[in-house]
């Protein structure tokens, strides 16, 4: 009986986590055809897909970056 429960927890997730992938991937796409053309502004699936993909930290205590000289 726990395996069978513990099943369809499982699939329950997979199918949640693919739900997601799929409207991330879909968000991306139609961003990409949106910024080919003109006079389009963000939307709220580029936006939430753009927010979650990003790599950049917004906190103050970043140090500033040195210049690198020879």
């Amino acid at each position: 009986m726990i395996l069978v429960l513990a099943s369809i927890i499982a699939v329950f997730l997979a199918g949640a986590v693919c739900g997601i992938f799929a409207m991330l991937v879909i968000g991306i796409h139609t961003e990409e055809r949106r910024t080919l053309r003109n006079g389009t502004g963000p939307t709220r699936t580029g936006s939430a897909s753009r927010r979650l993909l990003t790599t950049q930290t917004t906190c103050d205590d970043v140090p500033t970056r040195v210049p690198a000289g020879r």
